[in-house]
C-alpha cells in the first residue's frame, strides 16, 4: 500500500534512520530504498514492510484501545497490534503485507494480535 508520509527527523548516526510521520502516526524508519535525497518537512510517497530477521513472534491479544505501535527499545524493533485478515496485518489504519501471516498464523485470522516486527522498512517511490 502506498502513503504519503512526512519526514519528522533523519538520523546523525545512522544514515538509514528516518522517522515518519503517516497520519497520526509517528514511526522510525529503516530507509532501504531511497532514490533520490530527501528533506525534513517534506512529504513523499512510500511502502512499508514489515521485517522479520529471524523468528516470527504473532501471538492473540486481548482487544484494548492501547496503542498500535510500541518501541521496543531494541534498535528498530515494534511491538505492533492489529487485526490479522489473511496475509494482510492492519494496524491504526496501516496495512502490512506478509504471506506468512497467512500461511503460518491463519488459525488467528480476523482475531486482534501482536507481532514483533525487527523493523519496519520503508521504501521511497518515485514522485
Amino acid at each position: 500500500m502506498i502513503y504519503q508520509a512526512q519526514v519528522i527527523a533523519l538520523s546523525d548516526d545512522i544514515e538509514e534512520k528516518v522517522t515518519l510521520q503517516i497520519n497520526d502516526i509517528r514511526l522510525n524508519c529503516f530507509a532501504g530504498i531511497c532514490p533520490y535525497p530527501i528533506s525534513v518537512g517534506k512529504n513523499y510517497p512510500v511502502q512499508l514492510e514489515l521485517v522479520m530477521l529471524h523468528n516470527y513472534e504473532v501471538m492473540a491479544s486481548p482487544d484494548s484501545s492501547g496503542p498500535a505501535f510500541i518501541e521496543t527499545g531494541e534498535g528498530f524493533t515494534y511491538l505492533i497490534q492489529g487485526r490479522l485478515n489473511g496475509m494482510y496485518l492492519e494496524a491504526d489504519g496501516l496495512l502490512f503485507e506478509d504471506e506468512m501471516l497467512q500461511t503460518d498464523f491463519g488459525y488467528l485470522d480476523g482475531k486482534k494480535v501482536t507481532v514483533k516486527a525487527d523493523r519496519i522498512d520503508v521504501e521511497f517511490l518515485s514522485r
